[in-house]
């Protein structure tokens, strides 16, 4: 009897927990639940099959990236038939962004799937990475045209607006500092690591318009802290989006 057979027939009634709440995401019967049980594993786990491979999400998570831009980008292609490359290369990273995935994930409660103690220690790309980890198991499962239906569906129809997405922002450091250079400003990022006593802060970021600041934050990792800057530097600015 191999893992996956193991895990399913010792707890019946938890299974049919699983399953039943994931269908009512997906809207699919799954024919292979070894792919999902996998889809929600995680590497921390330390689970290997009988062949001694690591059974974790990371396979399906890769194939969930690669269909997830597939998908994106012929929509994108039938959507905007007079947009030049560039704006649907953009329009797609909008869309496939780590923090638009990672919402997406959060709000449709994946982590609730994932069998381990310690989620809590995960960070927020876990949302993300299990979108895309499930993506993959429904492609494996039902094929493509069913986890194409699944994207355009469940993940693109409910949390995308597609003709918003030329208002919408991928990174609003990004925007300020491109706004700076065609206006002939200067626009400083100023990070230090943050020595107060919350744990939640790590890193405080200033952000500074021709040597005057303008916003302060602060955030648990660098790279947070100055987005949190930015887009308080972009509302306190009123600087106008020409995406």
């Amino acid at each position: 009897m191999n893992f996956f057979n193991h895990i399913l027939k010792s707890s019946d009634k938890k299974n049919a927990v699983f399953f039943s709440r994931l269908k009512k995401i997906t809207e699919l019967n799954p024919v292979s639940k070894e792919v999902y049980q996998r889809a929600f594993t995680h590497r921390s786990s330390n689970l290997k099959d009988d062949d001694g491979n690591l059974i974790n999400f990371e396979r399906l998570e890769f194939l969930g990236d690669s269909m997830l831009s597939i998908v994106v980008s012929a929509l994108l292609f039938e959507k905007f038939p007079n947009a030049k490359e560039g704006t649907l290369t953009k329009y797609r990273a909008k869309i496939v962004s780590r923090e638009n995935l990672n919402s997406i994930g959060k709000n449709l409660n994946l982590i609730d799937f994932l069998d381990t103690e310690s989620k809590i220690n995960f960070g927020d790309n876990i949302h993300g990475n299990l979108l895309e980890a499930l993506v993959g198991a429904v492609y494996i499962d039902r094929g493509f045209k069913k986890c194409q239906h699944f994207i355009l569906k469940k993940i693109v129809g409910d949390y995308v607006d597609l003709d918003q997405l030329q208002h919408m922002i991928l990174s609003y450091k990004g925007l300020l500092l491109e706004w700076g250079q065609k206006n002939k400003k200067i626009v400083q990022f100023k990070t230090a690591n943050d020595q107060g006593l919350d744990p939640k802060f790590n890193y405080s970021t200033g952000v500074y318009l021709n040597d005057k600041l303008i916003v302060k934050a602060r955030e648990i990792s660098k790279k947070k802290s100055e987005e949190k800057a930015a887009r308080r530097a972009y509302h306190a600015m009123n600087i106008k989006s020409k995406i």
